[in-house]
């Protein structure tokens, strides 16, 4: 057995490998969502109306603690699972991951989105926007904030970064109306504003802020554009990551077996 055939074997059999590890947390995945989507219907407004966004919201908010949660599934720093976060509570990325979780699992929309201070640099706080048909509607489940219009709907992402006095608004509305001891009287006003908030970092790299310069030249607004589940769900993300590395590995012994068949032909 040449050297080239045993790459292209012993590639082969990682991909499958890597394909199998992929399957395997695929279906973690999905019975994690079948889980949250009977705690959906338990706890939270089984009707798809306007409300379940405070409901869940709500839930959410009471759910545990505020603590950063410390669980994680095979890598650390992926972060807590849905269902950890249940367990124990967690900050505002984890609170969001979750609601934006319980919204999947009932076919729900939704996309996280991140929060800047005045610099537009260093990310303060996360929350969620809810994208359910026509509906968009901005919801914090740290602080149990939704930003209800007068005559009904929501205040969604877009609305929320052109009216800035939005947020201060409802935030002295709810402050009346649960205490100035409440944790909503606690919310950073300075840092934890729309202006800025973003449901991806387009200025991480030069390649995010090239591909963010393109869609606002095609007209649409890099800003609110969906930010990929996969991202926020640990075991979402690595089946993601397994089913590319299989392909990627199966393209490699491909190209391997081509260059073999090539020289074996001169």
């Amino acid at each position: 057995m040449n050297f080239r055939k045993l790459c292209f074997n012993t590639l082969l059999w990682l991909a499958l490998i890597f394909f199998v590890f992929g399957l395997l947390t695929y279906f973690s995945y999905k019975k994690d969502m079948l889980l949250l989507k009977s705690i959906f219907h338990a706890h939270i407004s089984p009707q798809y109306s306007p409300t379940f966004v405070e409901s869940a919201t709500h839930w959410v908010h009471q759910n545990q603690g505020f603590k950063k949660n410390d669980g994680f599934f095979l890598l650390p720093y992926l972060g807590p699972t849905p269902l950890q976060v249940i367990e124990k509570g967690g900050d505002c990325a984890d609170k969001s991951r979750l609601l934006m979780a319980l919204l999947e699992s009932v076919g729900i929309d939704s996309s996280l989105v991140m929060l800047y201070g005045a610099d537009g640099k260093i990310a303060t706080h996360t929350v969620l926007e809810v994208r359910n048909a026509q509906l968009k509607a901005i919801a914090d489940p740290v602080f149990d904030i939704v930003f209800p219009k007068s005559n009904n709907g929501y205040y969604g992402l877009q609305e929320l970064r052109k009216n800035p006095e939005l947020l201060p608004s409802r935030l002295d509305e709810l402050v009346q109306l649960r205490g100035n001891y409440s944790k909503i009287a606690f919310y950073n006003r300075a840092t934890e504003t729309y202006q800025f908030a973003t449901t991806l970092n387009w200025n991480k790299n030069a390649l995010l802020r090239f591909i963010a310069s393109s869609l606002e030249k095609m007209g649409i607004e890099a800003n609110t554009v969906r930010r990929p589940h996969f991202l926020d769900d640990p075991k979402y993300f690595l089946s993601v990551v397994f089913f590319l590395g299989s392909l990627l590995l199966i393209i490699f012994a491909w190209l391997i077996k081509k260059q073999n068949n090539i020289s074996q032909s001169d």
